[in-house]
């Protein structure tokens, strides 16, 4: 991206709350956080001092399948950037004091999710669908699970899971490929570590019903279905269908549920894709009287387009806008860097914008229609509710 000034470096490693032990729940977040508070040559302090005086920017998050440590920097200071990524991920010195008082800071997070109901309802539906599979788990983990991790834990992750067959480097912007190697090659050189084997079983969804209640001004709704994998051919048809649901301002159930009949402030659909599974689901918020018509009201959109299908002119409609989502997104390094390793992580290659465009374009009206026959099947549909509900208050084909 020569016509930019910054460069956004990840390193990505296939590190997430799936990948824990029963008892190491959590853990991936935890070290997330741990790195940051020092390696042998550098305080917690130090780090930050040192990205802020080059006006960067230097993160982490964790997901379910990976974490990712990124920096993002003027172009000019990328050897900085690297030498503080490799640091923190050769020589983190996870201090003892430092950790019992990361562990506060985590605690703390978790009790801001569960003070967050939209945030609180993902995990809850998460652990009704995927149940007794490391996939329904908290990415944050437990009160109890982080409140009984002690250094000797938190070495023993750190060294079974963050091994190099396991780590991959993505950098978008003012950026050659052979600079990257140079330097990443020195800062990580003599980097050798034995992988552990895993035991990866694909999950198996489970439908059903389940009504949490907490005392809440709304009621927090994720209606879910199968989905599709990451790989997964018909994925573009997915993204198209998700669209023309609840994807955009234009879709079926922003401009019935809201618009006509303002009933929600919130709804969208959403799709979430692992590398052996997916979901798409639908999330919507609102007072319990109304509650019950949000939901009729749903299902009555859903019935609709199993029973008429996706128009053509929703068809075209939903590619020109994720046609253009496309577009004003790579104009970010960052955006741009995550696609990249995502791509390379879920495809084993990287796909143009043209690629990724005329995949979009050849989105055929079959396909989609296709994915409503298999995927919204009401038999395994699951539905998770927070806040204030009675079950009675479901509609009647819903009480299971």
């Amino acid at each position: 991206m020569e016509h930019v000034r910054s460069v956004a470096v990840g390193v990505w490693v296939e590190a997430g709350s799936r990948h824990e032990p029963e008892g190491r729940i959590g853990m991936s977040h935890l070290i997330e956080h741990l790195v940051f508070k020092g390696t042998e040559t550098r305080t917690a302090e130090a780090i930050a001092r040192t990205m802020d005086s080059v006006g960067g920017q230097m993160d982490a998050f964790t997901t379910k399948e990976h974490t990712c440590f990124y920096v993002q920097v003027l172009d000019e200071h990328l050897p900085l950037a690297v030498d503080l990524l490799t640091d923190i991920l050769l020589h983190p010195v996870f201090d003892a004091e430092e950790l019992e008082r990361e562990k506060s800071v985590v605690l703390q997070e978790i009790k801001m999710v569960e003070d967050t109901p939209d945030d609180l309802v993902h995990d809850l539906f998460a652990a009704q669908l995927w149940e007794g599979h490391p996939l329904g788990r908290p990415i944050l983990g437990t009160r109890e699970a982080v409140n009984g991790y002690d250094r000797a834990a938190v070495l023993t992750h750190f060294g079974e899971e963050y091994v190099p067959p396991r780590i991959m480097i993505a950098v978008a912007g003012n950026v050659t490929h052979d600079r990257v190697v140079d330097l990443f090659g020195r800062g990580f050189d003599g980097f050798t570590r034995a992988v552990t084997p895993r035991t990866d079983t694909p999950p198996l969804m489970k439908a059903g019903v389940n009504i949490v209640h907490k005392p809440l001004e709304q009621v927090h709704v994720i209606m879910g279905f199968p989905g599709l994998h990451h790989s997964a051919p018909e994925r573009y048809a997915l993204f198209v269908l998700n669209d023309v649901i609840g994807g955009s301002m234009s879709s079926r159930l922003f401009q019935e549920v809201r618009e006509r009949q303002g009933l929600v402030y919130a709804i969208h659909s959403g799709v979430q894709a692992y590398v052996d599974t997916g979901t798409l689901y639908i999330y919507a918020a609102s007072d319990a009287p109304n509650f019950s018509k949000v939901l009729k009201s749903i299902l009555k959109e859903l019935r609709e387009i199993k029973k008429s299908g996706v128009t053509e002119e929703e068809l075209r409609r939903s590619k020109d806008h994720l046609k253009g989502s496309l577009m004003l997104s790579l104009e970010s390094t960052s955006s741009r860097m995550n696609r990249l390793a995502k791509h390379e992580m879920h495809l084993g290659s990287f796909l143009t914008i043209d690629a990724m465009l005329a995949a979009i374009d050849v989105v055929r009206h079959e396909e989609v229609q296709a994915l409503v026959t298999d995927l919204l099947d009401e038999d395994r549909l699951v539905l998770t509710t927070l806040g204030p509900l009675d079950r009675r208050n479901l509609p009647r084909e819903l009480h299971r």
